[in-house]
């Protein structure tokens, strides 16, 4: 299977590739073919093997073809209605966490949740917090709630379009809120790989190059108002962005605003404070 990868992609590529889907497919791990490279499989599994290989010919993302993907130690669902879980997510979600380690019973929001990853490993990782996830897609919310039923935690989801004022009172108050909301930019289009850019729901990638910051805009309206007092906002962000948000966010007048970089030393995150008194 790796060698009928390697024509199309690198040969590490590939690699990585089968052995996400011998894992995903059939539980066999790394370990198990370098202790038994030989190992036979059987017929059903060969023909289920092939037919998702050549799903991974079209540059289908692995996480698409086996419906898994793997985020902060969960094994989540997915499907094309939402977006595959990032390793920067994860960095993302391990801030919050470790500046909250200490709290209990913390409400948390996460807005345009998708497959649930950010408010799931919270679920995890936080005291007893009261958990909300929020979403414009339909099919998302589905998705994110079989998530939330296989490692049974409670969750309240909402289909919610942020940018719909109207609906903002439908929420309540909320210490934390997070989001890694829609922040590529049309003209960035050229510069993605053709398993993202074919594959994965554009409604939760792009926005428009004229108004690349509208869901910054409207969640940090929104956090202004639903936000408790000293309340946090935590946002994944467009790495060539973080100036334009931190200007925004002092506009809107938040304060105590960090722009964090990930591990690839990338403007990826930012965190700021509310104080309405």
């Amino acid at each position: 299977m790796i060698r009928e990868l390697s024509v199309i992609f690198p040969e590490k590529e590939s690699e990585s590739l089968v052995h996400f889907l011998l894992f995903s497919v059939a539980g066999i791990e790394r370990k198990d073919i370098s202790l038994d490279p030989e190992r036979p499989i059987g017929e059903e599994l060969n023909a289920l093997l092939q037919d998702k290989l050549a799903e991974l010919k079209e540059h289908k993302p692995v996480q698409y073809v086996t419906g898994k993907a793997y985020f902060y130690g969960l094994e989540m669902e997915v499907n094309p209605a939402v977006l595959i879980p990032r390793p920067e997510t994860e960095e993302l979600v391990k801030w919050v966490a470790d500046d909250h380690k200490d709290d209990r019973g913390l409400k948390v929001l996460d807005i345009g949740t998708g497959s649930g990853c950010i408010i799931l490993a919270l679920g995890r990782l936080l005291n007893k917090p009261e958990l909300t996830a929020i979403d414009i897609s339909r099919e998302a919310l589905v998705m994110a709630s079989v998530n939330a039923e296989k490692y049974a935690i409670r969750l309240d989801f909402r289909n919610v379009d942020i940018l719909d004022e109207n609906k903002w009172d439908q929420m309540e108050s909320y210490d934390l809120i997070v989001s890694n909301p829609p922040y590529v930019r049309e003209s960035e289009k050229s510069q993605m790989q053709p398993n993202v850019l074919n594959y994965e729901p554009h409604r939760a990638l792009f926005v428009p190059d004229d108004d690349p910051l509208i869901f910054y805009r409207a969640i940090a309206r929104f956090a202004q108002s639903r936000l408790t007092e000293g309340g946090e906002l935590y946002l994944e962000i467009n790495e060539n962005l973080g100036n334009n948000v931190t200007r925004l966010l002092e506009s809107e007048g938040f304060t105590e605003i960090t722009l964090k970089k990930d591990l690839q030393v990338k403007d990826r995150m930012i965190r700021c404070r509310i104080y309405k008194l």
